[in-house]
């Protein structure tokens, strides 16, 4: 089985650690917010388990914006920056598009019983098809890098 290392994850999906850092406690907090919604403790909407990720991408947002700002002062170049940044905007707008569209029709699925989003799981999932396109083009630019 192979592994990415931490470095070719970081260089091939162009993310930082403080990137992963903030995803990955999101991450386990939407989880356990999830747990205490399944097992009736809390009486919360999916959306709202779903609100640490989407505050998550806000910071990352920023984050990716205040790098390309810095890039571009620094460096004094914008192609490069702007590519990157192009890219990391994509890769954080299919990622919320992803967990908008599947929070709705879960939500619409599970607590209403009824289909609230008309949308099939392959348009919910479009996002994702799109990212990996992405990815496998950003793997491509950097390994020739």
């Amino acid at each position: 089985m192979v592994l990415l290392t931490l470095r070719e994850m970081t260089s091939w999906f162009d993310v930082t650690l403080f990137e992963l850092w903030i995803h990955f406690l999101t991450l386990i907090i939407s989880s356990v917010l999830l747990c205490l919604k399944l097992h009736g403790c809390i009486a919360f909407s999916y959306m709202l388990v779903a609100m640490p990720l989407f505050l998550g991408l806000i910071f990352v947002y920023y984050f990716v914006f205040i790098i390309y700002l810095r890039s571009c002062v620094e460096f004094k170049d914008y192609r490069g920056p702007s590519v990157r940044f192009g890219l990391n905007v994509f890769r954080l707008t299919c990622i919320t598009c992803f967990i908008y569209f599947i929070v709705e029709k879960v939500s619409g699925d599970l607590e209403k019983s009824e289909v609230a989003n008309r949308n099939t799981y392959g348009m919910v999932f479009l996002p994702m098809w799109l990212l990996l396109g992405v990815w496998g083009l950003q793997m491509c630019r950097a390994t020739n890098n």
